[in-house]
């Protein structure tokens, strides 16, 4: 029979998680109650929660009070549809995220699921501030993308994720519970990196309810995976948990001779050893053998045309595939150890030791040999490298709630830890070491020696800083403030393999960051706030008389509004922020500082950003959820000096980087009638022009790509189908051949994805 919630009249009859996207006041929780029928039930009202309406008479008020404890809004926990409350990415702590004065963007597990989004580019594609792609259809090789105009570092359970592009440990959507995208200067949490801002990915944890999953998909592109999900109790009383996730994927590149492959298993184990006290081990084995090409092609015949008229197709190959090879493999455990001592003091612990290695073998093209007006002949270099990663991270906090008058606190004191080491084997043909290729004959087999190596280095980077923080709430007032000194040091040994020459260099770096805000939150649930915030980071080299460069530094000022409506699933926000990177190298004004001969550099030269950033997620009925954003974008130098050498970046704009993206998704699942469990949705992404280099002088054209889903249901379709699951997916749609990027005005062009297709079908049992 019919359930109705106490706060409203929407029947509560999901069959499956994923239909129990229903609007819920912000303190009610989704109870399991008889054979998957749910029914709503109040729990501890939130901050800004109104008091709810006398409820109507039904059948559903004879139902005894419950008391509920709401576990399930926590910032690592399984996520329901698209809408999350909680994070611990802005500032270590459990915090709402209409409460954090700093822009946060989520992409949850359904959404990853929903839009069959495997690497970490395909899983941001619609989130504003964050250009993905950047290089096109070779994207499936690195997670290359910019937050807000720069490079982002990406973190894995809140520790940096180390790399480097030829042994890069990416992280499959599969392993993912969801994404924190935080935006701006993050160092007093995270220590050096850019002003873009991070990209923390949560792990899939074991959980009390368990979880069984079997899954397997086809598509266009020769596209196959198998994939498993399984995790359960140990025990009756569910203290010891664990969960196992692994994938078998391959497929085709949309570069002509190149493929993917890629297979993980990512074990791990949950004891609550108390009600007090969690500890999670957290592991991952994984390899690469393959991952499609890191090639590009020319700008005349891609984004510009030649006499003849031709152009290059988008699976067209500059390299060589007897020769071409990215062997990768990676391996890491941690855990994450959580212990609350009484009401006021808890602790935090993660930790994690990873290796990566990597074996990188490539062609590469560089520009036309011939040039006008033929364009027949493409210039390559051959290159090798082996390299290997040994990294070890350690993050621990000490948090406090408490009172002081009529202020609350929750602070924070912690301390971090990183230590990185990168061996590198590296050699480069002699004068290329690769023939030229005929583009209209070409020939993608020859016999290419691989180069002998030429230098081995060692690089070792540790960092580690000291940070504090409290959030002080005066009534619906909330302040920040916090504050980290990091100490940096970086060390750099190549030994010339030819004369057995060794040189080396090191640099030490200390640095304090800082950040403050202010947010209000009213009853209705809309927050306005301000913020500021900085980053650092070091950097290697030296100016005249061997004068080291300061760090680099970022600084932001945003301000924006934060809105989520009581009583339903949804979150609005709009941001308005200046950042700016200082400190960065240019040419030295004194014509006198010589370096090796040639003109010396400086630390003064400075990037800014000015933009805006409109995001809204929403669940309006049972059954829809939407995603819209917008992001304007202005990106310019803004302190210069290599006029003095012929070149004048000031008021000129990085090349790569969009003005304006805009991006909406929308998945609707019927609830009634004989369509019942049937699922559609579709997505549209704008991107707008880009320089193709710091000349600003070629642009690449804007673009909107259209996607689209199909899901079913099966067990809403026939019972004796229940657990079934059946997707198609299809990115552009239209199949629209683009050029995403250029990296410089002619040489290398990088065109964008073609139209992917995948079927998939998820057993859950």
């Amino acid at each position: 029979m019919p359930c109705r919630s106490v706060f409203g009249d929407s029947l509560l009859f999901p069959s499956s998680i994923e239909q129990a996207r229903m609007p819920l006041s912000s303190g009610a929780r989704a109870l399991a109650i008889a054979l998957s029928a749910w029914a709503a039930v109040a729990a501890a009202p939130a901050a800004h929660a109104q008091t709810a309406p006398p409820a109507t008479t039904n059948r559903a008020s004879t139902l005894p009070v419950v008391t509920v404890e709401d576990t399930a809004e926590t910032a690592t926990a399984p996520t329901v549809g698209y809408v999350v409350r909680n994070s611990s990415s802005g500032t270590k702590t459990d915090t709402p995220i209409v409460e954090t004065a700093q822009s946060i963007s989520t992409v949850t597990r359904d959404q990853i699921r929903e839009q069959n989004a495997q690497s970490l580019n395909q899983m941001l594609r619609y989130t504003p501030g964050v250009a993905v792609e950047t290089r096109g259809a070779t994207a499936t090789r690195l997670d290359q993308f910019t937050v807000r105009g720069f490079s982002a570092s990406s973190y894995l359970d809140g520790l940096r994720n180390p790399g480097s592009r030829d042994a890069l440990p990416q992280v499959d959507g599969y392993r993912l519970e969801r994404i924190d995208v935080l935006k701006g200067p993050s160092s007093v949490m995270y220590g050096q990196g850019g002003p873009g801002g991070i990209v923390n990915m949560i792990s899939k944890r074991p959980t009390e309810d368990g979880v069984r999953e079997i899954q397997f998909g086809l598509g266009n592109y020769s596209n196959r995976s198998l994939g498993f999900d399984y995790g359960d109790r140990l025990d009756k009383e569910g203290k010891l948990l664990f969960r196992v996730t692994g994938l078998a994927y391959a497929a085709d590149g949309q570069i002509d001779h190149t493929k993917e492959r890629r297979y993980f298993i990512a074990p791990s184990f949950t004891w609550k050893a108390t009600p007090d006290t969690t500890l999670t081990v957290l592991a991952n084995f994984q390899r690469d053998p393959d991952m499609g090409s890191y090639g590009a092609v020319p700008g005349v015949r891609s984004l510009y045309r030649a006499p003849d008229g031709y152009y290059l197709p988008s699976s067209f190959y500059d390299g060589d595939a007897n020769f071409e090879k990215s062997d990768r493999k990676n391996a890491s455990i941690g855990y994450q150890f959580d212990h609350r001592f009484n009401d006021t003091f808890s602790f935090h612990q993660g930790l994690r030791y990873q290796k990566a290695e990597g074996i990188y073998r490539s062609i590469y093209s560089g520009g036309y040999a011939d040039g006008a007006p033929n364009y027949s002949l493409i210039r390559r270099s051959a290159i090798a490298t082996n390299v290997e990663i040994d990294a070890f991270t350690i993050d621990q906090n000490l948090q406090a709630k408490f009172a002081t008058g009529p202020l609350s606190h929750t602070a924070l004191v912690g301390f971090d830890y990183q230590r990185t080491e990168t061996s590198t084997l590296s050699g480069s043909g002699v004068n290329g070491g690769a023939p030229a290729l005929n583009v209209f004959r070409p020939n993608n087999f020859m016999q290419i020696p691989v180069p002998a190596f030429t230098a081995d280095a060692l690089a070792k980077a540790f960092q580690s800083g000291l940070y504090v923080q409290d959030q002080m709430k005066f009534g619906r007032l909330t302040a920040t403030l916090g504050g980290r000194y990091d100490w940096s040091t970086t060390s750099n040994t190549t030994r010339t393999i030819a004369n057995n020459r060794v040189t080396s260099t090191g640099l030490k770096q200390e640095a304090f960051s800082g950040r403050a805000s202010l947010l209000y939150l009213f009853d209705n649930g809309i927050a306005p706030y301000a913020s500021y915030s900085e980053s650092f980071e070091p950097q290697s080299g030296t100016g005249f008389n061997g004068q080291p460069f300061e760090p680099i530094r970022g600084k932001q000022n945003e301000i924006g509004v934060k809105y989520q409506p009581v009583g339903s699933r949804s979150l609005f926000t709009a941001a308005l922020y200046d950042v700016r990177r200082k400190n960065t190298t240019t040419t030295d004004p004194d014509p006198t500082h010589l370096c090796n001969g040639a003109r010396c550099n400086i630390a003064a030269g400075e990037v800014r950003t000015r933009g805006l950033e409109l995001e809204a997620r929403t669940e309006p009925v049972r059954g829809l959820s939407l995603i819209a954003g917008y992001s304007y974008s202005d990106n310019v130098y803004t302190k210069d000096n290599s006029a003095v050498a012929g070149v004048n970046l000031e008021g000129k704009t990085p090349g790569s980087l969009p003005t304006h993206q805009a991006s909406a998704w929308a998945r609707y699942q019927v609830q009634e009638g004989p369509l019942a469990g049937v699922g559609f949705g579709a997505g549209l992404r704008y991107v707008g022009s880009t320089y193709t280099s710091t000349s600003n002088l070629y642009k690449t054209p804007s673009r909107v790509l259209v996607d689209a889903l199909l899901d079913v249901d099966l067990g809403r379709v026939n019972p004796q189908l229940k657990g079934w699951n059946a997707s198609l997916n299809i990115s552009n749609l239209f199949d629209k051949t683009h050029v995403a990027s250029c990296l410089g005005d002619f040489d290398w062009c990088y065109y964008g994805y073609q139209r992917a297709v995948k079927a998939n079908v998820r057993y859950t049992f």
